[in-house]
């Protein structure tokens, strides 16, 4: 019995030419919602909770290690690495005030940009780049996708 063997295109190759993934950046924007205001200021609580847990931790284990060294040079040098760490952690904490605050504050069927994710685009040859590589935008409602598109186009 004789086998038909099908010939394929090129490796690579998408209608007749060259294709490529890259990435690209999607902003996510949300409609500010009292959930989406409850669920930041819940994140923001568990930060809290874990950051001064953190801070709790690294005094008794200051403790703990400075029993073990025995030479003063390196009870020091133990000491500003703990002291350098507790000051990050103050900082942090200050700054989750502040995001709380301004969750406090944003007014409710606004726009907010909750951050920035790496989306992916194939790109064949004769593709406009500046419209392949643009940024994108997806704005969401409670977590539920609402609409997509370029970069500006919602506002």
């Amino acid at each position: 019995m004789a086998q038909q063997v099908k010939k394929s295109a090129e490796p690579g190759l998408v209608s007749g030419g060259r294709s490529v993934t890259l990435k690209r950046s999607v902003t996510i924007k949300v409609i500010v919602t009292e959930k989406f205001k409850q669920y930041m200021l819940f994140e923001i609580a568990e930060a809290r909770k874990n950051t001064e847990a953190r801070l709790i931790q690294i005094d008794q284990q200051l403790g703990q290690v400075s029993k073990l060294v025995e030479s003063e040079s390196g009870q020091q040098l133990i000491s500003q690495k703990v002291d350098s760490e507790k000051i990050q952690l103050k900082a942090t904490l200050a700054d989750l005030e502040a995001r709380e605050k301004a969750v406090h504050v944003l007014a409710l069927d606004t726009h907010f940009i909750q951050g920035n994710i790496d989306g992916f685009v194939s790109v064949s040859e004769g593709d406009n780049l500046y419209e392949k590589l643009g940024g994108m935008e997806i704005l969401a409602k409670d977590g539920v996708i609402q609409k997509i598109s370029s970069l500006g186009a919602i506002s």
